[in-house]
């Protein structure tokens, strides 16, 4: 005895609204020079014609990342100096007469002011909210700040104390307050970003058989911004206001 013939799958797809999910582990950390006035990601510029000495313009490829105006570029040896800022994706710069002659294809890398804390094996940061509550109906409620929005953050990297990031999160955790602050960067997978200025403490973590970890606590010490970097014009928005 047969039965009835199937017929096709459904040819429409429903669509499925799913919010995307990423890992709470993805979160990248990132030391904030103490001497920048902007953040800014380091640009690699690859010139695509040769130019003579004298020369005040380079034809590069499209740059990966902004350059500021005065920052130095090392082609080998021959130091250039940008006269103008560029915007990523340009393709020309305008710069202090060349000392030397470049060859088509040198290649330069500038400083960025964002240094990433490396092999990150725990990021945990908490927000939590300091503020007097009362009961009403049944419900806290809160009807004053007390201190505001906070940030406690514990940091685990698997990186020994030769990493130069390590280094220096070490140097700044061996300090007393004021002298142990520093600003980050919190980025996450999904585009949420948070700047904060916090205050660091270390201390080097191990057990027999395991591999040491290095382990940084850090609190906040001024103000938070956060931005969503998947708006059209990403901007820095003071947390706790």
């Amino acid at each position: 005895m047969t039965g009835p013939t199937q017929k096709p799958l459904p040819q429409a797809l429903p669509a499925d609204n799913t919010p995307n999910t990423y890992s709470g582990n993805d979160w990248h950390l990132y030391l904030v020079d103490a001497d920048a006035n902007a953040i800014r990601m380091p640009a690699t510029v690859t010139t695509t014609a040769a130019a003579v000495a004298g020369a005040t313009s380079l034809t590069v490829a499209a740059l990966n990342a902004p350059i500021a105006d005065n920052a130095v570029l090392d082609f080998g040896g021959v130091q250039v100096t940008v006269t103008e800022p560029a915007a990523a994706g340009a393709t020309q710069l305008t710069v202090a007469a060349l000392t030397g002659a470049l060859p088509q294809n040198s290649q330069a890398t500038t400083e960025g002011t964002l240094t990433e804390v490396p092999l990150g094996e725990q990021f945990n940061p908490d927000m939590p909210s300091n503020e007097e509550t009362i009961n009403v109906h049944g419900r806290t409620t809160p009807i004053r700040v007390v201190n505001g929005k906070d940030l406690t953050m514990t940091v685990r990297t698997v990186a020994g104390i030769t990493d130069p990031v390590v280094a220096r999160l070490k140097n700044l955790g061996r300090r007393l307050s004021p002298n142990n602050k520093v600003r980050v960067v919190l980025k996450t997978a999904d585009g949420y970003a948070i700047l904060a200025t916090v205050n660091v403490a270390g201390k080097p973590t191990a057990a027999p058989n395991q591999s040491q970890r290095w382990e940084f606590t850090m609190n906040l010490s001024g103000d938070m911004y956060d931005a969503d970097l998947n708006e059209t014009n990403p901007a820095w928005t003071l947390i706790g206001r």
